[in-house]
């Protein structure tokens, strides 16, 4: 019932989003000799622009992997697919990332599966399955072009205008250069780009605040439907048992520091695959799991195999996470 609702409110922000840029055109093309009007007309034209839909995208410090380079890691990503009930993704790699998702990307919604090479390295091939499970039941929380663009352009504007704090580095400059300089000293971009901040808070801040907050209200029942699907799903695919290890093994995050231990030793990856294989039979020892098949293990193998090269220049990046 609530669908209704919630996709008229996302086309009120389209067209919110439409207005600023048709606004500021119009102001140009009314009066192309007065500055003035040039200097409002784009600035309504950059509001437009930071207000524009998000259709999704692969990170850019992502990488897809073509399919004849993994075909091994793509015929597994595409039966959890098919398991899970979601259509065959792209397979991409982060080489910082610490967990997986699904996405849908572009006009075209085409899905794509970001798997973070060190948590896929450090888990075992029956929490492998799990993880990608976990990311596939993601898609049902996917609100749809209009619905989700919206979402995703008022989250963008949230953040922007409230979500982060004065910058402290540039302050403190400030700070310095005012106690040195004293009277004399220059008024920085921060205090015109504060000023611009203030207004443009003023002119889409609220109105944005209180659009994403109805849309929430609106989405909310859809949304915990989702989420309870998303468990049952992931669950239906790679079994309770892994997916709650799984879910140990993220918060945790006990598997990092071993590796990074590991690669500050100059260790291979190889050798940080042996050992992260051996605590994940002791943690299955410990849990009185079987472990998987064979076949699982072989394919996993595999896999290891077309992604060396993306290990090794992760492994090189384990310093940088904490």
């Amino acid at each position: 019932m609530s669908r209704v609702p919630a996709v008229l409110v996302a086309l009120v922000v389209h067209l919110f989003t439409l207005a600023f840029v048709a606004v500021g055109v119009a102001l140009v093309a009314a009066a192309p000799g007065f500055p003035p009007a040039w200097l409002l007309g784009l600035f309504l034209v950059a509001v437009g622009v930071m207000l524009r839909p998000r259709l999704g995208r692969v990170p850019p410090d992502a990488e897809v992997l073509p399919e004849d380079e993994a075909p091994f890691l793509y015929g597994l990503a595409a039966r959890v697919a098919a398991e899970a009930g979601v259509p065959r993704p792209l397979v991409a790699v982060h080489d910082l990332g610490l967990g997986a998702t699904y996405e849908r990307v572009g006009l075209r919604r085409r899905p794509v599966l970001t798997i973070g090479l060190p948590v896929w390295l450090a888990l075992s091939p029956s929490l492998r399955v799990a993880l990608l499970a976990t990311a596939c039941a993601q898609d049902r929380l996917d609100d749809g072009v209009i619905v989700g663009g919206a979402k995703a352009t008022l989250a963008e504007v949230k953040v922007a205008l409230f979500g982060l704090g004065a910058n402290e580095v540039r302050q403190r400059a400030h700070l310095e250069m005012a106690m040195t300089l004293g009277a004399w000293a220059p008024k920085t971009a921060y205090e015109t780009a504060g000023w611009f901040g203030r207004m443009l808070g003023w002119i889409v801040g609220w109105p944005a605040v209180v659009a994403g907050a109805v849309l929430d209200r609106l989405t909310r029942a859809a949304t915990a439907r989702a989420e309870a699907g998303i468990a049952a799903t992931a669950a239906a695919v790679a079994g309770p048992d892994a997916i709650a290890e799984l879910a140990e093994v993220i918060t945790s995050r006990s598997y990092l520091a071993p590796m990074q231990a590991a690669a500050l030793r100059g260790e291979d990856v190889t050798t940080i695959r042996r050992a992260a294989l051996d605590r994940a039979a002791v943690r299955e020892m410990t849990s009185g799991d079987p472990g998987p098949p064979v076949a699982v293990l072989t394919e996993s193998e595999h896999v290891d195999q077309e992604l060396r090269v993306h290990y090794e220049r992760a492994v090189r990046g384990l310093g940088l996470l904490s």
